[in-house]
């Protein structure tokens, strides 16, 4: 973990990233382990999206700015929510705040609106009842837009996105190095979970993942 960023998460409460993104394995390209934890707020599930696993397009946005996010805008779906940094555990584990209103930022990647790399911004669907900020990010279409605010030269500044890519993903199948590619055209890559909810063990069975360049 990052030093800087203990402080943050340990006033927000961090989880690992559980529902965001499941399934016991190392990433060996970005060393995080990926670990499955209790679902909490089954009533609020969401209605699954049929899989979309199409490769996603490559696109060059326009970059002004790479910002030390701290706030994130989803017209379509009157969605705002707070960002904070969050980074891995020291025993590899991607962390993710508690609260499913506050979306956390990968710090050791890109920034949002960087020229290189994806800038990933991973919120729950739901937790302990709350529905979350992300919840409906399966709703948005090609060209919508998302907005993200932050510091650029210790000004505040917004870099507006638009969505290139939607899709959804078994956790089975996750393309992780695609999603945090760190060598490709700067993009934002925003990570939920979704699709078919498992009473069994208490997870949803997909991720929804929505990539977007800026404009």
């Amino acid at each position: 973990m990052k030093h800087s960023s203990s402080a943050v998460l340990r006033r927000v409460g961090v989880v690992p990233l559980a529902c965001v993104i499941g399934a016991v394995l190392i990433v060996a390209i970005a060393g995080i382990a990926w670990n499955t934890s209790p679902y909490y707020g089954r009533d609020d599930r969401v209605a699954a999206a049929a899989p979309d696993t199409a490769p996603v397009p490559s696109v060059t946005g326009t970059y002004r700015a790479a910002l030390a996010p701290t706030r994130i805008d989803i017209p379509r779906l009157k969605a705002t929510a707070r960002i904070v940094e969050v980074a891995t555990s020291p025993d590899g584990e991607l962390e993710i705040p508690k609260n499913p209103k506050i979306v956390g930022w990968w710090s050791p990647g890109a920034k949002p609106g960087a020229r290189k790399g994806t800038a990933v911004l991973s919120s729950h669907i739901n937790y302990a009842g709350v529905t979350g900020t992300f919840a409906s990010i399966g709703k948005l279409h090609k060209d919508d837009v998302v907005d993200v605010y932050g510091k650029y030269n210790a000004r505040k500044t917004k870099v507006r996105f638009r969505v290139t890519a939607v899709r959804t993903y078994h956790k089975t199948a996750l393309p992780y190095r695609q999603i945090f590619d760190q060598k490709i055209a700067g993009r934002i890559a925003l990570v939920t979970c979704g699709g078919p909810f498992d009473a069994a063990t208490g997870n949803y069975l997909d991720n929804i993942v929505v990539y977007g360049v800026a404009t």
